[in-house]
């Protein structure tokens, strides 16, 4: 079989790998800074000339997955880049094809239509303060902190504003030219109440065909912190751990009336949304991911014929390759960012690789997407981790795991 994969910075790394190390898939894909990593793994990495294509027009873009389909019998697509699903309403009905349609995009890329979204099923989302366009003279102005600002229609990150002074700098950036992000300051954003009794929920699920599945949930330690006007690398002082059980309970059920509804949307994803649980016993939603995040990724339990059937005809397939797993998350860091990475421990103890590293000269280094003042940082995920592997990292490397800050 041959696939095209066009991604974020490697976003669906996870996937590929069971097709490339079996060579019995020729898999071709875009790249992001690098092409050593998945060079490494025989994945084949876009000519430079062919990479920057994909940076082109939408019509120049269709243009060029539609040619080399043409010229590589290419017989899957997988997109994981939201901004590209315009290729499900092009290719959806030609090819087999994994990846969000347009309109289940926009649950990403349009803060405002997937916060309707949730209104329209009776899932609770954070009050609307205030509304406006990055321009507009009254931006910043009465307002009681904290808040989250975000994009209304554009995909770009939320920010809290814990204060005046941090809209102080924001104002600074508009005028600067690199705040919002899209660079267009006539771009609309909304403020949300920030709720801060409560603990950050992640959920992960597939849709296929109309159906969906959840697969794990989480909680996040500290991420919403580093979501501040001066961006931070969110795996900083963060920590990842299952839910509690009774807490478990009540995320999935909100989750499965937002999935109900979104699943009929269209397209063939993973994907994941991020919650906040409240003391009082209460759910809202915050933000939605439809496609595998570079550093939430969770390694697929299944080969790589099993993945394309479970995303393209029986998600039941999906939902066996889950079922009696947990999957262990754990942040791992390093004070300095030219440290190599201790890939040999994971072959040793049999435990996935993480997603963003980098092969320079025959070694492994945390590529810049995990840098962060000198640092760096990535995150182990599978089902097997032992405490052996643990231990043998702290002990012989100058790489640690976070810890749990509530102990």
């Amino acid at each position: 079989m041959n696939i095209l994969n066009i991604q974020l910075p490697k976003n669906h790394f996870h996937t590929l790998l069971p097709f490339a190390e079996s060579k019995e898939h020729n898999v071709y894909s875009n790249w992001h800074g690098s092409t050593s990593y998945e060079n490494a793994y025989g994945i084949s990495t876009l000519t430079p000339e062919n990479n920057s294509i994909l940076k082109h027009s939408k019509e120049d873009v269709i243009s060029f997955v539609e040619t080399f389909i043409d010229n590589y019998d290419i017989d899957l697509l997988q997109v994981s880049d939201p901004t590209k699903a315009y290729l499900h309403t092009h290719f959806a009905d030609k090819i087999k094809y994994i990846g969000p349609s347009e309109i289940a995009a926009r649950l990403e890329t349009d803060k405002l239509f997937s916060k309707r979204m949730a209104d329209t099923v009776g899932v609770k989302t954070p009050e609307i303060i205030k509304q406006g366009r990055y321009s507009d003279s009254d931006y910043g102005t009465n307002l009681t902190f904290p808040v989250i600002e975000k994009p209304a229609h554009v995909w770009s990150p939320a920010v809290n504003l814990f204060n005046e002074a941090d809209v102080k700098r924001a104002i600074e950036k508009i005028q600067e030219g690199s705040y919002p992000q899209s660079g267009d300051i006539n771009e609309e954003y909304f403020i949300e109440e920030y709720i801060g009794d409560m603990i950050e929920t992640n959920v992960f699920f597939v849709v296929v065909n109309g159906e969906y599945r959840i697969t794990h949930t989480q909680e996040i330690i500290g991420e919403n912190l580093n979501k501040t006007i001066d961006q931070k690398v969110w795996y900083i002082g963060s920590y990842i751990k299952p839910l509690k059980p009774e807490v478990d309970i009540i995320v999935r059920k909100e989750a499965e009336a937002y999935l109900e509804k979104i699943a009929y949307l269209g397209g063939n994803y993973e994907g994941s949304f991020c919650g906040a649980y409240t003391s009082t016993g209460e759910w809202y939603f915050l933000e939605m991911n439809v496609r595998p995040d570079i550093f939430n990724s969770t390694p697929i339990f299944m080969t790589g014929e099993d993945y394309i059937k479970g995303m393209s005809a029986d998600i039941s397939l999906i939902e066996k390759a889950w079922k009696h797993k947990t999957c262990d998350k754990l942040l791992i860091t390093n004070v300095d960012k030219n440290e190599e990475y201790p890939f040999h421990l994971h072959k040793k103890y049999n435990v996935s690789i993480p997603n963003n590293l980098e092969l320079i000269n025959g070694k492994f280094f945390v590529s810049d997407y995990g840098t962060s003042n000198g640092g760096c940082g990535t995150i182990v995920a599978d089902h097997n981790i032992s405490k052996e592997f643990i231990k043998e990292i702290e002990e012989t490397t100058t790489w640690k795991f976070n810890k749990d800050p509530n102990g």
